[in-house]
């Protein structure tokens, strides 16, 4: 029904096709009365796609979800409060707040993962998984385009 177009500078990898086929799916799921309705009812107007509604989410956040998008934006600190927090990612939430400190709040997860390299013994995947889980758990918050400076 729809079709997208993914630009990049290179050949995309596996999990960039996969990410835009789960973008189209859901994307084609959640707005399929609009897609209809696109040049009649709204006249063409693409901005219903950028509304965020009590049922539906933008599409922007679809995007972030599929393609990860929210792991090159800078984070800052969450509460920890209530939250299990392993040795680990003690140690590594030390090292954010360090960065933090020296950066106006924000930590760039690149900047975070190489520190975290450089300072405690653990292995790529293990690091990855740890700043994963920190993310999902909400003690790293993405700062949103808008509020960044």
């Amino acid at each position: 029904m729809i079709w997208v177009t993914l630009i990049t500078k290179k050949k995309p990898v596996i999990t960039a096709r996969e990410a835009l086929t789960s973008f189209c799916s859901r994307f084609e799921k959640l707005y399929n009365q609009e897609l209809t309705d696109l040049y009649s009812k709204f006249n063409g107007d693409i901005s219903i796609f950028q509304r965020k509604s009590l049922y539906k989410v933008s599409i922007d956040m679809i995007a972030d979800d599929d393609f990860n998008l929210r792991l090159t934006l800078p984070y800052k600190l969450g509460s920890t409060k209530g939250k299990e927090i392993t040795p680990n990612s003690k140690e590594i939430l030390q090292l954010a707040k360090d960065i933090a400190h020296k950066n106006k709040g924000q930590i760039l997860l690149g900047t975070l993962t190489a520190r975290v390299i450089h300072n405690l013994k653990l292995n790529f995947i293990e690091i990855a998984m740890l700043i994963y889980n920190m993310v999902e758990k909400e003690v790293l918050i993405p700062i949103p385009v808008e509020d960044l400076k």
